[in-house]
């Protein structure tokens, strides 16, 4: 079994460049705090958006962060769970992959016409030096295994690669599934059911 990361994201980015601008994230983050319109303990909004292809617009939750992320000239919803991740690295995927896909989800609705985000393919980052360091061999001993994980959210076969050769720079993978139209709402159900029954 591999080892669960300290702290594991997942991102889906938009599949168009959006006219919303990343000032107009704040207010809706803010008010998804008095809404608990997505799972965790959220506790503030922080504004990264001077920091250039940093993370954007940042809801801080207790065990995690949603960000409107502007990483890689490719703004999207970004998952970073930050604790209390499950001792497994299937069930650690799938619960990060249900949160971020109900964020973008989230997020998506509030202008469905300009955020549209491209949920088959997903940035996977392993944030945790010591155990994974961005290496070709370490993503060759993963690469297998997540996208076993990763497959069977999609219900299809998935592509991996790795996003960056750079070992200075946590290592990230880049799941794309091969199915044409996904069932999104299928595939938030069986993480979700997944996750209970865990």
């Amino acid at each position: 079994m591999t080892t669960v990361p300290k702290r594991l994201a997942v991102k889906f980015s938009l599949a168009q460049t959006p006219q919303l601008q990343p000032a107009d994230i704040m207010p809706i983050f803010q008010r998804w705090i008095q809404e608990h319109t997505v799972p965790g303990m959220l506790i503030d909004v922080i504004d990264y958006k001077h920091v250039l292809d940093g993370p954007g617009v940042v809801l801080v939750a207790d065990e995690a962060d949603y960000a409107y992320d502007l990483g890689e000239g490719q703004p999207g919803l970004n998952y970073v769970r930050k604790r209390d991740l499950p001792d497994s690295l299937p069930a650690a995927l799938r619960l990060s992959f249900e949160h971020a896909l109900l964020g973008a989800r989230a997020l998506q609705a509030e202008a469905p016409d300009d955020l549209v985000f491209d949920f088959s393919a997903a940035k996977i980052s392993f944030l945790d030096r010591m155990r994974y360091r961005n290496l070709p061999e370490v993503f060759d001993a993963i690469q297998v295994e997540v996208a076993a994980i990763v497959g069977e959210i999609y219900g299809a076969p998935v592509d991996i690669s790795r996003v960056h050769d750079d070992p200075r720079r946590p290592l990230a993978l880049r799941a794309k599934a091969s199915a044409g139209q996904l069932d999104l709402d299928a595939i938030a159900s069986q993480l979700r059911a997944s996750r209970q029954t865990a």
